[in-house]
Parts: structure tokens; C-alpha cells; sequence
């Protein structure tokens, strides 16, 4: 994918024409990184933000007790860092490559050299931070309201697509020490309660995938 179609395709430049959309990608960087490659690290100073040309990289946090949880897995197309364009503070999250990953990295100075002179730029950025603080919000509402359990379910129901029956097919399932990071709990109890949901039989283990068989219990 060309450096203007991905950037065409991520919501934070969407808005921009053609002629924008060239402006972004003449200041942009390519850059390769390998497979478990820690990329940025949570409280390090940095003045670049990254989409995702090729690739995935887990976006993590680290708790005052030293556990760390990720919030989100990233993809094609997706970015991180934004905020580094924007600020002087240090890096709110940690990232780390899942698997080899090719960059496309833009630096402050150039970025802000832009946006000054292009007002259509600037209101998207606007825009497209106020949808991120929603879904930090919503992601802090949901550690804080509901219990492991709850959390569990509500990552395997986000994970899932429906398939022609109804159920709930999640490709490509996550470890056990996987699911317990994006949730911020231990292994040991993410596997607790997901073997009991394999023998209650909620939940069916394939090759290559989980299937929610049936309802999951309430949170209660």
C-alpha cells in the first residue's frame, strides 16, 4: 500500500484531499523494525508517531504495582504516538512489535510546520483526539465497573465476529497470559475462569480458533 493510501485510510488524515494527503507523505520516514521489538517505552521522551504500514504491535501500560496489561493490539493502517506530535511529555504507553512491522514515521517539527498553514489538517487532529479521550474513557469505565469475570467476557465478545448461526467465532485466539495483559489480571486467574467456560462448554477450542458456543453466564 502506497504512503497516501494508508494515510487516506487512517481516521486521523481521512478528512484530507489528494493534495493534503501528498503534503503529509513527502515529510513521512519508512522505517523496519523486527519481530519483539519493545519500539517505545512507557515514560520515554519522543517527538514521532507511527502508522503501520505493515504489521502488529501491542499498545501497553504499566500499573504503580509494575503490572502491565495492553490496551489495545494495532494493525495496518492504525497509528500511535499522535499525542508526541502535539506535546512535550513523555510516552503515555509502551509498544511492542508482534511480528516484523514496516513504519511510516512523521516528526513533530514537520508536522507542526503544517498544520500551521493548513487549517483542514489541524481540525482533523482536533477531531480525532476528542474520539481518542472518549475511548480511553470508555476503556477506564469498563476496568473500573466491572470484575475479572466481566472483563473476560466482554474481551472474548469484542474479539468474536457472528457467523451465519449466530454464534460468536473469535480467529486467531489469544494466549491465556495474552488475554490476562489486555485485562489487567493474573494468568492464572484468566485461566481459571476460561477452562471453566471450556467445561461448561460455553466455549469450544479449535485448531486456529474459539468458538462461543452459547451464551456466556452473566457477570453476577
Amino acid at each position: 500500500m502506497e504512503t497516501v493510501d494508508l494515510l487516506r485510510s487512517n481516521e486521523l488524515f481521512s478528512h484530507l484531499g489528494d493534495a493534503e494527503l501528498k503534503m503529509v507523505a513527502e515529510l513521512t520516514k519508512i522505517r523496519t523494525v523486527p519481530k519483539n521489538t519493545l519500539l517505545i517505552s512507557e515514560g520515554d521522551m519522543s517527538d514521532v508517531m507511527y502508522l503501520i504500514k505493515e504489521g502488529k504491535v501491542d499498545v501497553m501500560v504499566t500499573n504503580e504495582k509494575g503490572e502491565q496489561f495492553v490496551l489495545s493490539t494495532l494493525k495496518q493502517g492504525e497509528n500511535f504516538g499522535e499525542l508526541s506530535l502535539l506535546d512535550n511529555h513523555p510516552r503515555s504507553a509502551s509498544i511492542i512489535t508482534l511480528e516484523k512491522s514496516i513504519l511510516i514515521a512523521l516528526h513533530k517539527e514537520d508536522f507542526l510546520r503544517l498544520i500551521e498553514h493548513n487549517h483542514t489538517i489541524a481540525k482533523g487532529v482536533i477531531n480525532y483526539l476528542c474520539q481518542r479521550i472518549r475511548f480511553v474513557t470508555s476503556i477506564a469505565q469498563s476496568m473500573a465497573l466491572l470484575d475479572v469475570y466481566g472483563r473476560l467476557c466482554k474481551l472474548l465478545h469484542d474479539l468474536s465476529k457472528r457467523d451465519e448461526g449466530g454464534k460468536g467465532i473469535i480467529e486467531s485466539p489469544l494466549t491465556r497470559q495474552a488475554m490476562a495483559l489486555r485485562i489487567g489480571c493474573s494468568r492464572e486467574h484468566v485461566s481459571r475462569i476460561y477452562n471453566g467456560l471450556l467445561k461448561g462448554g460455553y466455549l469450544i477450542e479449535e485448531e486456529d480458533r474459539v468458538i462461543i458456543d452459547k451464551k456466556l453466564p452473566p457477570a453476577w
